[in-house]
């Protein structure tokens, strides 16, 4: 079993197809064991057609798209499977959108709940971090959970997850304050087109951002440089960049191309934003910027 430190409670909602494309998930969640059958199927326990599922609490039921919309989790509790020490598995749900991280990349893409089976509808993407081999080996563990797919019942501000003889158990938290990005440097990891997220080539300089505590920020495109202002709104979970003033040094071909990437999202108010405390993604139409923020 592994336990979270756990975060502030509450409600949060996050925009950005946050970002870190690593790839999807699944598993088959079935809900906490009771401990003992019934033979009575209103109970819980067995029917003429075999055992019915026990949910583990009377008010925990199947959940549907929109009763996770707007909400971030992270576990506090694993079986079945041993996570990596020291990490947790973080859950955000927004506009359809999913992220998933534990403690390397964040992989998000589109999801949806049928039938109580929360799963990957489309192709994920992933922050693709270099990450240690167990850390990698956790990414594509959860890819392949959530790309099968996992039974998912919810009891109050807990969500459990189930899939043959793992279950995992999450807690509702209010996630991390976008007032936190302000006062620090954003640096690029890479940059995402629909599902594909392509990391930053060598030979191009590093694009970031240097954002002051009063949104004042000094922006390097990977060829030209200037400044741009930050505006980040945590009740509506957006970030809004001021038009960016920059040089005009012809790039080449590469760091022409990661320059058009990073300006057509650091451009007006974005669409979604993930952040987990350490990597942000930030969401404009069919783009994405994944950084490392710190």
């Amino acid at each position: 079993m592994t336990t979270s430190t756990g975060r502030r409670p509450g409600r949060a909602r996050r925009t950005a197809t946050l970002l870190l494309v690593c790839g999807v998930l699944a598993a088959l969640l079935a809900a906490c064991g009771s401990d003992g059958g019934s033979d009575d199927p209103s109970d819980g326990g067995d029917d003429a057609g075999g055992t019915a599922r026990d949910t583990g609490s009377p008010s925990a039921a199947a959940v549907s798209a929109t009763d996770l919309d707007g909400s971030v989790y992270e576990s506090t509790s694993v079986e079945g499977h041993e996570l990596v020490e020291g990490t947790t598995v973080r859950i955000e749900f927004e506009d359809g959108s999913m992220a998933v991280s534990a403690g390397c990349n964040t992989l998000f893409g589109p999801y949806d709940v049928t039938d109580g089976v929360l799963k990957w509808s489309g192709p994920a993407a992933s922050s693709m971090m270099g990450c240690e081999d167990a850390l990698a080996a956790q990414d594509a563990w959860l890819t392949d959970l959530f790309a099968t797919g996992v039974d998912a019942t919810l009891d109050g501000t807990t969500l459990s997850l189930a899939s043959g003889d793992v279950t995992m158990t999450l807690e509702g938290t209010g996630g991390d304050e976008l007032d936190d990005l302000l006062g620090q440097t954003w640096t690029l990891l890479g940059t995402t087109a629909g599902t594909r997220t392509t990391p930053v080539p060598e030979g191009v300089r590093t694009p970031r951002l240097e954002v002051g505590r009063n949104g004042n920020a000094r922006l390097d495109t990977g060829c030209n440089a200037g400044r741009t202002t930050v505006t980040v709104d945590s009740g509506a979970d957006s970030i809004t960049f001021g038009p960016a003033a920059i040089t005009r040094v012809a790039c080449p071909g590469p760091a022409s191309r990661v320059e058009k990437a990073v300006l057509s999202v650091v451009d007006g108010t974005s669409d979604r934003v993930d952040y987990d405390g350490e990597v942000l993604i930030v969401t404009k139409g069919d783009n994405a910027l994944v950084f490392r923020v710190g």
